[in-house]
């Protein structure tokens, strides 16, 4: 008797994890898995699946970390099941973590430095040309 229930057992078993392989109706609950992607100012921007109850923070860090130059006052999370934006402090949110759902996307912005840096070179070169503007008008007059 005991023999015929640790058969019926590891029947049983085979089949749940058949189902499971196979993605059929006995398959079980769904693995706990988040895909979310994040962009911007990032070492490696991309979509990213996460096991668990990942929050913010383990989503910055799937992704390397932030760059240099990253404004981690102004991130962005936009969540793609109701498209509800929320601007996050990430330097305030210790503690009191952000949990990520599915189809979750964020963005790490360049900080107004990092973009004043990148754009230098053309307001240098705007300056100049104004500059050789007004001299060529004010030698013109005299």
């Amino acid at each position: 008797m005991k023999h015929h229930l640790l058969v019926a057992v590891l029947a049983l078993a085979l089949v749940a994890v058949a189902g499971a392989q196979t993605g059929g109706a006995d398959a079980g609950p769904p693995s706990l898995s988040i895909r979310a992607a994040v962009w911007g100012q990032v070492r490696n921007p991309g979509l990213y699946h996460l096991h668990g109850s990942p929050d913010l923070l383990e989503l910055l860090s799937a992704a390397g970390g932030p760059t240099d130059n990253a404004d981690l006052s102004r991130v962005l999370l936009v969540r793609e099941r109701d498209g509800t934006r929320r601007r996050l402090n990430v330097t305030a949110i210790a503690g009191r973590p952000v949990f990520l759902v599915p189809g979750d996307v964020v963005m790490v912005p360049a900080s107004f430095w990092s973009r004043l840096r990148q754009e230098l070179p053309l307001i240098s070169t705007i300056a100049v040309l104004a500059n050789v503007v007004l001299t060529v008008t004010l030698v013109a007059q005299r």
